[in-house]
């Protein structure tokens, strides 16, 4: 059975690829909404902006100095008045009579250069020109940053701190910008407690909650609410309808198949669509996907590294589409460190370092920190990216090229909202993946039969 959109039924496992597409088609940008302009940084606007006057709007001086004509070169001439910054001012400037004027200032009439201070010797309220006095020298025409009608922004591009300066520049206070989703987190297990407490016999300390939360704050969204969820239907239903507010929310645990996994269940009475459960990934597997109406919901497995995994390229796309941001992950490629061995039938998405060592595409180096298990967090700790290696029974050696994902944290300390990427995702085969056929950086291929 298939949906209008041409997928799968929810009950078929897909693939981590097609479960990446599906969301991606789902997380439509925001409607948008005016912001101030300074709060916009890092936002997609919404609309085209075009300057609304020539920029500058006057001749503009872009030294301090002095107001002439090019004919009084090497004379000396009167000072006749000053043009500060701000006014502009009547006396005109002529062959025998220059104005000091200060950089920003309005050129007066009769200007055809401005000759900086450094060039000129001045005594009393008369100043030696130089020999050479080039027209249009230092002088900014009108129009020449930009003219009315030219394009300032276009739809779709990210607001910077230099776009805040131009939009600044035109009088604007506000921009349409497609806002930042807001996510809500619900955590349920029954063996859970939070921080501050004390574990009974048969429990543990919630990770998985903080965890998710700084990654929400980690790809710039406001802090989530956390609601914890008891292992039974009506407690789930609650939370849910608690946070019916939240552009997209994100439940840890339940998400299998197992008496006390009730995500699914509370999900449908919610009146949410299940548009599928189960990708071929591991960690991870048990990954839903839901909507009701614009609104997205993820039931992530309870084990921390693939509840950190589902988070970092499902939810992760999802903001970035509902942010009017291409949502589909971009994948850097590097030299891997040691041998790793593909995980059967499932494509396998290996924490791993990230380090600059000079060595292939880009110089990077990855390292593998495989863990014992999608419950161990500890040793994966210290990852600043993931691996995805594919299906397969082959190892793959030390030394082959293979792409990786930045995680959000180390993108941001890149300055980069996907990361320092070169390749999408899309475009770049996984190593491994039918032949081995591994695509470099730079889209030459290495063949292995």
């Amino acid at each position: 059975m298939t949906s209008d959109a041409g997928m799968t039924s929810p009950r078929t496992m897909i693939s981590p690829d097609e479960a990446l597409r599906i969301v991606a088609l789902y997380a439509t940008p925001l409607s948008s909404r005016p912001v101030p302009i300074a709060e916009a940084v890092g936002r997609t606007v919404a609309e085209a902006v075009v300057a609304d006057r020539d920029q500058p709007p006057f001749p503009r001086a872009m030294m301090d100095g002095y107001a002439v004509r090019v004919a009084s070169a090497g004379r000396e001439v009167a000072v006749i008045g000053e043009a500060p910054a701000g006014r502009a001012v009547e006396a005109a400037v002529t062959e025998v009579g220059c104005l000091e004027i200060m950089t920003g200032a309005p050129c007066p009439p009769g200007t055809e250069a401005v000759v900086m201070e450094e060039r000129v010797r001045r005594t009393g309220d008369r100043v030696l020109l130089p020999d050479r006095i080039d027209l249009g020298e230092n002088v900014a025409p009108p129009g020449s940053d930009c003219r009315a009608g030219d394009g300032v922004l276009a739809a779709g591009e990210e607001i910077t701190t230099m776009a805040v300066a131009a939009l600044a520049s035109f009088g604007r206070s506000t921009v349409k910008v497609v806002p930042r989703p807001r996510l809500a987190v619900i955590v349920s297990g029954a063996e859970l407690v939070g921080a501050g407490r004390v574990p009974r016999q048969a429990q543990i300390h919630d990770s998985n909650g903080p965890m998710l939360a700084s990654m929400a704050l980690a790809i710039g969204l406001e802090p989530p609410p956390c609601l914890p969820a008891a292992d039974d239907l009506e407690s789930l239903s609650r939370c849910i309808e608690e946070v019916a507010d939240r552009d997209i929310v994100v439940l840890s645990g339940g998400a299998s198949g197992g008496r006390y996994d009730l995500v699914r269940r509370a999900l449908e009475c919610h009146g949410a669509e299940v548009i599928f459960h189960r990708v071929m990934q591991k960690p991870g597997k048990p990954l839903l996907f839901a909507r009701k109406g614009h609104r997205l919901f993820f039931g992530l497995p309870g084990n921390p590294l693939a509840c950190h995994l589902c988070f970092q390229r499902y939810v992760e796309a999802a903001v970035r589409g509902m942010e009017g941001i291409d949502p589909l992950p971009v994948l850097e490629t590097g030299r891997l460190e040691e041998s790793i061995r593909p995980k059967g039938g499932r494509t396998h998405f290996v924490p791993a370092i990230a380090l600059l060592t000079g060595e292939g595409p880009g110089g990077w180096t990855v390292r593998p920190l495989p863990g014992a298990s999608s419950a161990d967090i500890f040793s994966p700790a210290r990852a600043n990216c993931y691996l995805a290696v594919p299906p397969g029974s082959a190892e793959i050696a030390a030394g082959e090229l293979i792409g990786f994902l930045w995680l959000a944290e180390a993108a941001a300390g890149r300055g980069a909202r996907q990361g320092p990427c070169r390749v999408r995702q899309e475009e770049c085969t996984p190593l491994g993946a039918g032949r081995g056929v591994h695509v470099r950086h730079d889209g030459s291929k290495n063949e292995h039969g």
